[in-house]
């Protein structure tokens, strides 16, 4: 399950990764292969760990606070970043709904 929190407000999705998806690391990045179409999505290494997150079954604040601890990032560009990626994740059904 993924929390998603938009302007202070909580909206529940329950997202879960797409059983389509392959995902493997490669030298610090991670590829994902949707095994359906063949569409691929490349993540960088902070893109990777928020993808690491999810499959956790971490919440978005939960890694935002975890990541803020780890890059000298602003905590609202951070948010803002992981919850494009987020976005953009949904978009290529990556993560869809339970």
């Amino acid at each position: 399950m993924l929390v998603i929190t938009i302007n202070n407000k909580f909206l529940k999705w329950l997202m879960i990764i797409n059983s389509n998806i392959i995902a493997r690391d490669l030298q610090g990045e991670m590829v994902l292969l949707n095994k359906e179409n063949g569409d691929y999505f490349t993540l960088n290494s902070l893109g990777s760990e928020i993808y690491n997150c999810i499959c956790e079954g971490k919440e978005t604040v939960e890694i935002v606070d975890l990541l803020f601890e780890e890059y000298d990032i602003s905590y609202d560009r951070l948010k803002a970043d992981i919850m494009s990626l987020i976005d953009d994740m949904k978009e290529k059904n990556i993560l869809i709904k339970e």
